[in-house]
Formats: C-alpha cells, structure tokens, sequence
C-alpha cells in the first residue's frame, strides 16, 4: 500500500510524530475498532449529523490509529468512524501510529481528542486520567529529581509539578531553586502544578474553576444525589461550575446558620442546595422551619410524595431520621411507594411528623408520573387527599404532627359564581373530621412566575393572580 504524505499536518499531530511518520493511507473499515477507552471517557458518543457532512464535504482529517494483530484501533476518529458506517463507506484515510507503550498510547488519545467538543462529564473524565498519568509519573522519580519535575505533557508543551507532591519536599526543593536564581530568571524556571495545566487541558479555565469542578465531581462519584442531579444539568448546558460548586459548599449551612422564622409568614426562595429539580418542588426554608416548630433532633420525619428530596436534604441537616417515598422516586434513597393507593410502610409507623406537598387536580399533570393525584378531578381530587391523610394519620404517632402545603384554586376550575377555591380551608374541614387537631395555619408566600402579558390580563380583567399558599399544621390526638 502506497503511503501518502499529509498535506494539512495540523501542530497537535506535529506534537505527536516525527516528521517522517506523518503520513495517511487507506484502512478498510471492517478492520477499524474503537480503543475501549475512548467509550470510558466519551461515552456512546452519537454521530449527530457528521454523516450529512461527511457525505457533502468527504473526510477532512484522518482517524488516528494503532496497528494490532487483528485489524487497527482507533485512537481518535470514533464518530468519523460511525458516520462512515451509517454511510456505507468502505474505508478511511488514518494515519498509523506506534506508541512505546500504554502510558504513552493513553496521552496520545487525550491529546488527539484535545478539539472534539465535550460535555462536563467528558471533561472530568479526562481530568480523572490525566490526574492519574501524572501521579504515575510522579512515582518513577525521587524528591530529588524535582527540579525536572514529572512533567505533564499538554499542549502547550509546558511543564508542571503533580498536584500530590509532599509540600515538605516541594518546599525544600523550591527554596534551594530560589536561592541559586535571580529574579529575572525565577518566574519562568517554576514549574507550575497539574490543577493548572489540567484546567488549561480540558479547557475549564484556571485552577480555581477546577478545583470547584473537582469538588463537584467527586461528590456525584461517590453517588451524592444532589451532585449527580449538578452533574447532569452540567452536561445540558443548565447549570455553571460556579453554580454548582456554591450549592455544594451550602448544602449544610442550614445546620450551622439556621435561624428559625418567628412569624407565621414564611417567604423563602428556592435555594437549589437542598433537593434535585423537581416539578412543583418548594423552598427549603418551608421545610426547616416546619421540622424546626413540630419536630425535635432525632425526630422521624417521612415524606409520602418527596418529589426531588427537598424534605430528605433539610432533614439531615438539621439532624432528623428522614424517610421519603414517591410514586416516581427521582433518587436511590427515595423509595417507590403509591400512599394514594395503600397505607405507608412499617418502616414510617411511629413517626413523629408526615409533611406532604401534593400535586394539584389537572395542574402540572403531563409533569407527573401516571397515576399521580393530579390525574384527577377536583371532586376525585379531595376524595384521594382525604385517602392519604387518612394513611398518614395511621402512620403517625399519637402527639405526632401531619404538615400540609396547599394553594388557593384561583384560575382554572372555578364554579360558577365563585372567585376562588380556598383548598387550605376545605383540607383543613377534612382534617378535623378525621380527628386531627389544629395547630397553625401560615402563610407562605410565592416566588413571582407571572409573564408580563399574565399580570397585563389581570389588572385589565380585575382579576388578582394567586401569590399565596398555606401550610396547615395539624396534630393527631394522645389517646
């Protein structure tokens, strides 16, 4: 086979290969797997529309592959690869490498896959492997070779120290490289560390973004709910680094900063360090001061409908045993479990306060897994509500407290001649009856979600938009 020179060698395949290896040829597709660890870092990773454009234009840079027994694996070029099975091509021009070994073979595949685009996920899992290469790197040298220093090979062609070098050592070693410079010379001979030239690497800016990162990343590793739920809004572009960095580092200020509200209006906004997105979820002020009032420290606390784990998060800050159960559970700590259709488990008896957010009839329903409350009519409605108290009563321990969030009805299913339902009134009717005693009515103002031409329609119409929901505390009886 006739080797043909490259005619549009870039400088990231120069960094790789002598100038008498660069070279392309034709690779029957057949003969061309993907390196098992392009699918660890990357993923599945679909060809979107690379087909259309490979059919258009042709291929315009080559697959980077390495010569095995049986066929080549492709180091960098898996989608190209894809898109030219979806097309039925029969071959790809690829340019054949030969690494020394697999320590050299894994930068290779980083670096070639330096200009792909990624997602958050992708990114990290580069940084966990570069992370790893420079540590290994780092073993084969002693403290006293740190002048060279394990040199972790980016892109720029810089060096820089492993971010897990002993400070005692590093310290010595770069004092003695202080006294023997001057300062003109000093700034450009220190090596920078691994963080730095990571975060330059996998393109997240300096070391303190990445750091942030990092700290985000190793909680969702060790499958913290909140910080997968980060994660995935990460990879979709919802969420910033920042921002999920803050509501990490916040997750427990409620057990250090809590100051309890002394009025019977509560206005808190979300804050998105407690729970994962949710529809319909609620602020977690609402909830610490509900098990703040009605419950104490070691207390059961139990969430029949517990949507994102708002209740769950609040619960452990605040140093409550938590149990949450959900027709839909959105996190492995959550529990499937229907309270509409069939009494809590015996894990919930005995406990010491139920607090329960449900859906309302026909609002949010496409939101809801089927067979949720909302399926139903107003009437159905309060007929399955009175259902659930009914299970919670029998769940709760006598002296216990039963917490529910409701809204007034003021826009759809409004009976004629009425201007609004007030559903905290007739759940509350329904508590009494069931035996329930009264303990505190309050008042928790909404966040404003009113577009402009919403509020434009109510002044012109006279007609106020609802602003306010109530959480109506009751207690069961000590019989």
């Amino acid at each position: 086979m006739q080797a043909q020179k490259l005619p549009y060698q870039t400088s990231r395949i120069e960094l790789l290969f002598e100038p008498s290896s660069q070279s392309i040829v034709p690779i029957d597709i057949e003969k061309l797997a993907p390196h098992p660890l392009l699918k660890t870092l990357y993923g599945q990773d679909p060809s979107d529309n690379l087909a259309s454009s490979l059919k258009a234009i042709g291929q315009i840079s080559p697959l980077l592959v390495e010569k095995m027994d049986q066929g080549f694996q492709v180091l960098s070029g898996n989608r190209r690869l894809l898109a030219a099975r979806e097309l039925g091509w029969k071959s790809l021009q690829a340019i054949v490498c030969k690494p020394s070994d697999d320590h050299q073979r894994q930068w290779w595949i980083l670096e070639s896959n330096h200009q792909r685009s990624k997602t958050f996920s992708q990114k990290m899992r580069e940084a966990d492997l570069m992370e790893h290469l420079v540590k290994d790197e780092s073993r084969t040298r002693s403290l006293a070779n740190l002048s060279v220093g394990p040199k972790l090979r980016v892109f720029d062609g810089s060096e820089c120290l492993n971010s897990d070098t002993p400070d005692l050592a590093e310290v010595e070693h770069l004092t003695e490289l202080l006294s023997t410079q001057t300062p003109q010379t000093t700034k450009k001979s220190f090596p920078r560390r691994s963080d730095t030239q990571i975060a330059k690497a996998i393109g997240l800016g300096g070391k303190d973004l990445y750091r942030q990162a990092r700290a985000v990343w190793k909680a969702a590793q060790a499958n913290d709910a909140r910080a997968l739920s980060s994660v995935k809004e990460l990879d979709g572009g919802g969420k910033t680094v920042f921002a999920a960095f803050k509501d990490l580092r916040r997750r427990d200020h409620l057990a250090t900063d809590f100051k309890p509200t002394p009025y019977d209006v509560w206005l808190f906004k979300h804050d998105r360090a407690y729970g994962t997105r949710y529809p319909g979820s609620i602020p977690a002020g609402i909830v610490a001061n509900t098990l703040h009032y009605f419950t104490e420290p070691g207390d059961l606390v139990v969430d029949p409908m517990a949507g994102g784990g708002t209740t769950l998060d609040v619960a452990a800050s605040l140093n409550r045993k938590c149990l949450g159960f959900d027709l839909s559970p959105s996190r492995p700590e959550i529990n499937l479990w229907n309270i509409a259709r069939e009494p809590l488990p015996e894990s919930a008896n005995g406990c010491d306060l139920i607090f329960l957010d449900p859906p309302y009839h026909s609002m949010l329903r496409s939101s809801y897994a089927e067979g949720s409350v909302s399926d139903h009519n107003q009437d159905d409605w309060k007929l399955v509500l009175e259902r659930i108290f009914d299970h919670a009563k029998t769940a709760i321990r006598p002296g216990g407290h039963l917490a529910v969030l409701i809204a007034n009805q003021t826009e759809k299913d409004i009976p004629d001649g009425w201007g609004y339902v007030d559903h905290a009134f007739d759940l509350l009717q329904i508590l009494i009856k069931q035996g329930f005693l009264p303990q505190r009515r309050v008042t928790c103002p909404m966040e404003g979600a009113y577009r402009p031409d919403q509020i434009q329609k109510s002044r012109l119409n006279k007609r106020l938009l609802g602003q306010v929901r109530d959480l109506i505390v009751v207690r069961k009886p000590v019989e």
